[in-house]
């Protein structure tokens, strides 16, 4: 082995948040008090620790192995020790890698403490299977942790390291949020800028005029941890990803939303995102930032595209004013002297996309606000009239469909549970020999087929009863917030969002002589009504 002046003896240790089930004996402190024990009988004169606390073993992208790595590459060191070959790595093929390959063809002595492994003392026959078994613990830890974690999310405990912004950890209860006094605000303040019209850009430009610290300028001031030079020289500078994202998750509204990310394998921890069915979502586990009716209008805001141009005038209308003929957006043109609107498909594919019609853009702004304060005077005159014609245009289900449909429920709820019962018994005759296997087959048969259709029934008149409950709920929901736009007298894209899901423009109709062109407008909650 060649050796070269002042080589180092690398003495290196590892710990991960897996590995902590070992308890004492693998902690960082232990490791280096035995390899230094070791170091000082071997007559290894030149120790240097090298130290990666909570990382695992399963790679080997970790800051001060791959520092060990340049020095090796630049011949100073001399021997790399192990308390074991685990602490090393837990990825068998990489790990032999290091041991078998690249440490020998670098003049490096390898030693593993407690595994008895030296390299200068010759081949471990043991070692490949003990590489192998390390890695078989590595697989079995993270399908036992995905598994606790799982455990908890479906009891819809919080588990991340830091609450998400707007929330504190529960002092008295870690895996519970509660409202962050000083963030909150901030969190109200950018949905309601968003339910407003007001794009993510807005709204990082009013959060840094307003000082406002991000989220990971937060953990630093309050955990002490470190991000990026760049979040302590830019502390209040938002990102639209960072709005957004705060914009679109539910735990504002109240509830737990968990295993959103999965790591690709317990090998490679790169995070991806999970199918949105693969989601766990459990209702009403905190205090809620937002309410549902915001949080709804700030999602519709956010699926519509924008495009900034400073020269004109803002299209109120930007994402909810479609065809009636190809059913895609059209194009609202507010720069010119006489505002149009036309069909995106016609102006890109001509008369193979649609035909070629458009709409006089103040005739349509006139329609929608003549339209809004209609509907506001007719439910400020008299709401109950108004409430009334609502539910006749809409579907009427009187109080005592409801009942009797509630009533049917409860009557099939009681017979399936009866049907189990009677089942049960039939099995317990069957095997007391009270009744034959044959009668047994036969009746159970009859009463499972009955009980099956009950249960597929119970379903369809619970969603029935669901969608009862939704249509009043919603009838009532559009009349609050029509109300309040009794005094109306210019349209804005604030109203736009809060009271009309899309306006749809058919062509021009010529057939009586006249030019006509039918708008229909669909409000939100109750549709085209």
């Amino acid at each position: 082995m060649k050796q070269q002046l002042n080589q180092i003896d690398a003495l290196y240790c590892r710990l991960s948040r897996d590995d902590e089930v070992y308890g004492d004996s693998s902690s960082i402190q232990t490791q280096k008090a035995m390899l230094s024990n070791y170091a000082k009988q071997n007559n290894l004169d030149n120790p240097v620790f090298f130290v990666d606390d909570g990382y695992s073993g399963t790679n080997f992208d970790r800051p001060d192995f791959q520092r060990l790595i340049g020095l090796i590459e630049r011949g100073q060191v001399r021997s790399v020790l192990v308390k074991d070959l685990s602490r090393l790595g837990r990825e068998y093929l990489q790990t032999g890698h290091y041991i078998e390959n690249y440490f020998p063809d670098h003049d490096v002595r390898f030693i593993a403490t407690e595994d008895n492994v030296d390299s200068l003392k010759g081949h471990n026959e043991f070692m490949p299977f003990r590489n192998i078994m390390n890695e078989w613990y590595a697989r079995d830890i993270s399908k036992k942790v995905r598994s606790a974690y799982k455990s908890k999310a479906l009891q819809g405990k919080f588990t991340g390291s830091f609450a998400p912004y707007g929330y504190h950890k529960d002092p008295l209860d870690k895996y519970r949020l509660v409202i962050d006094k000083a963030t909150a605000p901030i969190v109200k303040k950018m949905f309601e800028l968003s339910s407003q019209g007001k794009t993510a850009y807005f709204i990082c430009k009013y959060l840094k005029d307003n000082n406002i610290p991000t989220p990971k300028m937060r953990v630093i001031q309050e955990f002490g941890v470190w991000h990026s030079d760049e979040v302590r020289k830019h502390p209040c500078t938002w990102s639209e990803i960072t709005v957004k994202s705060i914009l679109k998750n539910r735990t504002y509204l109240g509830h737990h939303v968990s295993q959103r990310y999965t790591p690709k394998s317990f090998k490679n921890r790169k995070l991806v995102k999970r199918p949105e069915s693969e989601w766990v979502e459990v209702k009403n586990t905190h205090e809620g930032i937002v309410d549902e009716d915001v949080f709804e209008t700030v999602q519709r805001e956010l699926s519509v595209k924008r495009h900034s141009n400073k020269k004109t005038k803002p299209n109120i209308f930007i994402g909810r004013i479609k065809c009636a003929v190809c059913g895609k957006s059209l194009i609202v043109n507010i720069s010119k002297r006489t505002p149009n609107i036309t069909c995106s498909r016609y102006k890109r594919y001509g008369l193979e996309g649609c035909t070629n019609h458009y709409a006089n853009y103040n005739d349509v702004y006139a329609a929608v606000l003549n339209a809004v304060k209609d509907k506001a005077s007719k439910v400020c005159s008299d709401t109950d009239y108004f409430l009334d014609g609502l539910i006749n245009v809409l579907g009427r289900n009187t109080d005592n469909e409801k009942k009797q449909l509630e009533k049917a429920i409860a009557k099939a709820e009681k017979r399936v549970l009866e049907i189990h019962s009677i089942i049960k018994r039939l099995y317990e005759d069957n095997v007391l020999g009270k009744i034959t296997d044959e009668r047994f087959r036969f009746m159970s048969n009859d009463y499972e087929t009955e009980q099956s259709s009950l249960s597929a029934e119970l379903l369809s008149q619970k969603k029935l009863l669901m969608s009862m409950a939704e249509k009043s709920d919603n009838i009532h929901k559009f009349v609050s917030v029509v109300e309040k736009y009794k005094d109306l007298q210019t349209l804005d894209e604030a109203a736009i969002i809060e009271l009309i899901d899309k306006i749809v423009v058919h062509e021009v109709d010529k057939s009586s002589g006249n030019k006509v062109q039918k708008i229909d407008i669909y409000y939100n909650f109750i549709g085209c009504a």
